[in-house]
């Protein structure tokens, strides 16, 4: 029952914000573009599909950067982390909520997202090779390959401040695009910057019939690190907002 309660204020907490209107605007406008684009680009059908994929998956940690700024940020506003800090009972509880609350919105978002360019993709454009079925396991796949994200910005945001989690996500962008070069082909799967872009791209390829298995390895190692990655990350997190007491000083 506490958690439900603390989902429901975080929920409060967004309504005077541009928090709700950030998840909503940007889909429609990333997937605007992209389709604008194509309606008379003479790329072909899986270039295009791989562009619009490896596109979301280098502007997405941007993009969590700005929103886990935007949560810390109304958390110090509200007065200054006490309400995530004052209820030391349930403080990990007060963490999770505003994580759940996150990864919620990320997942809608993306899925708005990928819903969009779909729909378009296929009864506008009228690019039909690919099923419904595969633009939703892409969106999972986004989506399950930037929860580590949002544990680091959150940490990263409320010990650092916003300037520093929007920074991060812009490194972070540059990072993800430049693993899916071939510098990346040896070491992705042992980087959280390299299993979004690698993960849906190797997707595109299966579901347009490509024979991976001389990847099976490589496929499979990065999906273990992926999940313990995440695994750790969430008990380290979750170990440092125990012990934390709110930041000195706001940046």
């Amino acid at each position: 029952m506490d958690m439900l309660r603390l989902l429901r204020v975080e929920c409060l907490k967004t309504k005077r914000t541009p928090f709700l209107l950030t998840h909503i605007l940007v889909p429609l406008a990333i997937s605007g573009l992209f389709l604008a684009y194509y309606s008379y680009s003479p790329w072909d059908f899986q270039g295009k599909v791989t562009a619009y994929f490896q596109g979301l998956a280098c502007g997405l940690p941007i993009i969590i950067g700005l929103v886990c700024a935007m949560a810390s940020e109304q958390e110090a506003n509200a007065g200054r982390f006490q309400g995530m800090l004052a209820t030391t009972n349930i403080k990990i509880k007060a963490y999770m909520s505003k994580l759940i609350l996150l990864l919620l919105f990320s997942f809608g978002a993306i899925f708005l997202s990928i819903a969009i360019f779909s729909f378009g993709f296929r009864e506008l454009l009228h690019e039909v090779d690919l099923s419904y079925s595969f633009y939703s396991m892409a969106a999972c796949i986004l989506f399950g390959s930037h929860v580590i994200f949002y544990m680091l910005h959150l940490f990263v945001s409320l010990q650092f401040g916003k300037g520093a989690s929007i920074g991060l996500g812009i490194v972070e962008a540059l990072l993800v695009a430049l693993l899916l070069t071939g510098l990346g082909d040896r070491i992705w799967p042992f980087l959280p910057y390299g299993w979004s872009g690698h993960f849906v791209s190797l997707w595109i390829l299966t579901s347009m019939g490509t024979d991976l298995t001389l990847l099976k390895t490589s496929i499979q190692t990065g999906i273990m690190a992926c999940l313990g990655g995440i695994l750790l990350t969430f008990a380290l997190s979750c170990l440092w907002f125990w012990r934390w007491e709110g930041r000195a000083s706001e940046n």
